[in-house]
């Protein structure tokens, strides 16, 4: 039987998936590495500790069946790291800044001091804080380690770098590449202009290529420390937003999916990248050609419940403790009798008012008892999610169906609610928790001929379960958010009251 073999590296750990070439899951298995923080809103993870669990994780799959007969290899990553390497392929710095990780604030000024910062948004699709992105962090290595600099010879991404490790082939793709923070979309191609601003080498960025194409084959060397054969064809991958979105099948214009997890996002595939300035939509070059992913999303959603869990149930909850919960949401109504929750436990979002906003029950009384205020996490995290979309629906309309991922998507309660907020039925597929994987080895399917096309994902999707909406109650929640709205301006104004400096400036 041959197979797909993926990896899926995320902020806490590895996913190793294998596959049958029809898209059929076989094996996953799950590796953790820590993340390290420091002063200076310092993100750092140790590159080894990644390899080291993709050995792992594949090893453990030595007794799987197809696992002699892997057909290609595809890798999904987390975005925005600065990976220095010089040009024997050592790892030059031990530690490495992660997607979260704010130490380039100067340097991320200082590049504005020259460009203007609505014109690089819209040219770059980069809503995140802006000194998140790689080349920020490529500043602050020359600033702060200018030996390592001269000695590297690429800076690279996650799944970059174990492609180089895998293949020897230095590489990126289009969607890890818009991450950069000198990639323009519409041009797909790298800013001269945005390079020279930064003061750093273009030669040190990995040249970029379509997300399937086949980069290399797999060394003798990194066959052998994952027992397996060598030179299985590896395409470039994706980064990880992009690899979840084809793996959700969002391909096409209109096809969207909210993924719940620790935070949240929804995401509509689109031939255009759909930026709002107002906003900060962050949109990423898609893996699929001539697609863009415009994305909104909240920080704390699985957060924020994990949050209200822990505080309602004194022994934790047990094992069933979401099970009770959704119970206990079931014995509230739409709107929770008045209360509502606003999730901003981790900060806001951008197109919350501030990024110091907190979370707030709002409109609490002596009525409402535990069942409501569970019923209003639940609502919040929702609508603060409806929120966020209504800017991306400017520019981009969401289809009929809104598939969920995630471990949010498996609590019925919680479709049904997403169903009746967004107004559109919801889809839980069988790809509910493996979609960044699966969208990895796609590429990997694709780019080797195993597949002639992406629409073979069709077939894999099967619906588990759709939940419809009820039309009454689409009807209220509709007049729920433009309370909600009004809300979240006040818990913004809430939040220039707590800060030492006011409103801060995006």
């Amino acid at each position: 039987m041959r197979t797909l073999l993926s990896f899926d590296l995320g902020t806490s750990g590895v996913k190793a998936c294998l596959y049958s070439t029809d898209g059929r899951l076989i094996s996953a298995r799950y590796g953790r590495y820590p993340t390290f923080y420091g002063e200076g809103d310092r993100r750092e993870q140790i590159p080894t500790d990644w390899w080291d669990q993709i050995i792992k994780t594949v090893r453990s799959m030595k007794t799987d069946d197809g696992l002699n007969d892997i057909a290609a290899i595809g890798v999904s990553g987390h975005s925005l790291t600065a990976i220095p390497i010089n040009r024997e392929g050592k790892l030059l710095c031990e530690r490495v800044p992660i997607w979260s990780d704010g130490r380039a604030l100067h340097q991320a000024d200082r590049f504005f001091e020259q460009i203007d910062y609505r014109k690089w948004y819209l040219e770059t699709g980069c809503g995140f804080p802006r000194h998140l992105y790689t080349v920020f962090k490529i500043m602050w290595l020359k600033d702060h380690l200018p030996k390592v600099y001269e000695d590297t010879w690429k800076i690279l991404g996650s799944k970059d770098y174990v492609n180089y490790l895998l293949t020897g082939t230095a590489a990126t793709d289009r969607s890890y590449a818009s991450g950069s923070g000198v990639y323009i979309l519409a041009d797909g191609s790298y800013s001269s202009d945005y390079i020279d601003a930064a003061g750093i080498d273009r030669d040190k960025l990995p040249d970029v290529f379509e997300s399937c194409r086949v980069i290399g084959a797999l060394s003798r060397s990194a066959a052998s420390a994952m027992g397996i054969s060598e030179g299985i064809p590896v395409a470039a991958g994706g980064v990880d937003n992009a690899c979840m979105s084809l793996g959700a099948n969002c391909k096409k214009n209109g096809d969207g999916y909210a993924s719940l997890g620790t935070s949240a996002w929804i995401t509509v595939s689109s031939d255009t990248p759909s930026l709002d300035f107002e906003s900060r939509i962050y949109s990423f070059a898609h893996v699929v050609p001539g697609q863009y992913i415009p994305s909104v999303g909240i920080f704390a959603s699985g957060a924020a419940l994990e949050w209200a869990r822990s505080r309602l149930f004194a022994d934790g909850g047990g094992d069933d403790a979401y099970d009770r919960l959704s119970e206990m949401v079931t014995r509230s109504a739409v709107g929770s009798r008045g209360l509502m929750f606003v999730p901003n436990l981790a900060g806001g979002s951008s197109f919350d008012p501030s990024p110091d906003v907190r979370g707030a029950f709002v409109n609490m009384d002596m009525r409402q008892d535990e069942n409501d205020v569970v019923r209003a996490v639940y609502e919040g995290i929702a609508m603060h999610l409806r929120f966020a979309y209504s800017f991306l629906e400017k520019s981009t309309k969401l289809g009929d169906r809104l598939l969920l991922v995630g471990g949010g998507a498996k609590s019925s309660v919680w479709r049904q609610i997403y169903a009746e907020v967004f107004g559109v039925k919801t889809v839980k597929t069988a790809v509910a928790q493996d979609a960044a994987s699966l969208g990895a080895a796609a590429l990997a399917a694709v780019g080797t001929g195993e597949w002639e096309s992406f629409d073979a994902l069709d077939r894999v999707h099967t619906d588990e379960v759709i939940n419809e909406p009820d039309p009454a109650n689409v009807i209220k929640y509709g007049k729920l958010m433009e309370k909600y709205k009004k809300i979240c301006v006040l818990t913004g104004a809430v939040a220039d009251v707590f800060s030492k400096g006011g409103m801060i400036k995006r």
